[in-house]
């Protein structure tokens, strides 16, 4: 028989909706649960034993469980262990009923996997206030679980889209792209040439585009595997360069240098240099010839490498919106210069994931100075 404390009156305390299930073998403490515990809000069923309340859990519907530890049939720890082997029912709140000084089945209820306690004899009050508290406590951590698992399923979605368009779209840019080659080749007709070519140019900018998006989607994403490799400041610099005149630029308006003395640097090539040729890219794209990309030591024995132009500029509240993905320092619904705005962005990413950084080390109206530095040996 569990030992009541009883007051003269109900005594209410209002919750959200919900469902409770009190679960003892004792009937006085089950008939005062229903008195006590009901509110406009708060709906009570009762179980005499722990078989019992793992039926009626099963049937769905219960938002919290009050269970005595003490019962045949099925004993509250038991019915711990079973509620928490359900996958429908592993994260709902379980409150034990026990003994004021049994410390041991206080423990032993938490290693199986109670919630809270309450200790006998019962404050009806308190105990309506605490389960009102767990519940509450409940629905945050399950609104919480939700959010993780909406995300999850938003970055599945989001690699299984990438995956896609990168396998699909490869096979209509080829097609566009050679039969734009053979018809421009193959005709006699100035007119059809020239239109040909419009098409194949057209293609290649769009390739480089969906390209581009491709490479920075993956990296902004995070989805990134680091991989070490032993190569200079100096051969970085050059292949940066190269591939950013792929893109635009005259080669004549890039001057290069390397001041660390053909240092070695073991890190992600691949990472750096998406990095560097972004920068690069970006001094083409929004500054003024001549731009300067120079390698040099860093203070603190890290590697930076300076990437400058004769343009405007920027400050550094411009230069913090820059680095954001699909922004080149102004309203992407704004802006007049062409581009994707994720260069930046993307060399920040690619950056962060070798443990460099990137930093506007100019004043505006000076022209744009922006400097990538990383670490000489990946660790």
């Amino acid at each position: 028989m569990s030992d009541l404390s009883m007051t003269a009156a109900p005594q209410f305390v209002l919750t959200e909706n919900a469902r409770i299930l009190v679960v003892d073998d004792d009937p006085i403490l089950r008939e005062f649960a229903g008195v006590y515990l009901s509110t406009p809000t708060m709906e009570v069923e009762v179980a005499e034993n722990g078989r019992a309340a793992l039926e009626r859990l099963k049937q769905g519907g219960i938002d919290l469980a009050l269970v005595d530890l003490e019962m045949p049939v099925m004993d509250g720890f038991e019915l711990i262990a079973a509620i928490r082997a359900e996958p429908s029912l592993e994260d709902m709140p379980i409150v034990v009923i026990t003994g004021r000084e049994d410390m041991e089945a206080i423990d032993r209820a938490y290693g199986t996997g109670a919630t809270s306690f309450a200790t006998k004899p019962l404050n009806w009050r308190l105990v309506s206030h605490q389960l009102s508290y767990v519940l509450r406590n409940s629905r945050a951590d399950a609104k919480q679980r939700q959010g993780r698992r909406l995300a999850e399923q938003a970055d599945g979605l989001k690699a299984n889209i990438l995956g896609l368009m990168r396998h699909e779209f490869n096979t209509p840019f080829n097609v566009i792209l050679g039969f734009s080659k053979l018809i421009e080749s193959h005709s006699d007709n100035l007119a059809i040439q020239g239109h040909a070519r419009q098409i194949l140019n057209a293609a290649e900018k769009f390739k480089r585009m969906h390209d581009k998006l491709m490479e920075s989607a993956r990296i902004l994403s995070g989805d990134i595997e680091v991989t070490k490799k032993v190569f200079s400041v100096a051969d970085l610099i050059k292949a940066a360069a190269r591939e950013a005149l792929r893109a635009g630029g005259k080669s004549t308006d890039l001057k290069l240098a390397d001041r660390t003395g053909n240092s070695e640097i073991t890190g992600d090539y691949d990472l750096l240099l998406t990095a560097l040729r972004n920068l690069i890219e970006n001094a083409f794209a929004h500054g003024q010839a001549p731009i300067h990309v120079i390698g040099q030591r860093a203070a603190n024995g890290r590697v930076a490498i300076r990437v400058s132009d004769a343009g405007q500029g920027m400050d550094q509240a411009s230069f913090a919106l820059a680095i954001q993905a699909f922004q080149q320092g102004a309203s992407v619904l704004q802006r007049a210069e062409d581009g994707l705005g994720l260069g930046l962005a993307t060399a920040v990413g690619s950056l962060k994931a070798v443990g460099g950084e990137i930093h506007l080390v100019s004043s505006e109206d000076i022209g744009c100075c922006i400097e990538m530095e990383f670490p000489i040996e990946l660790s």
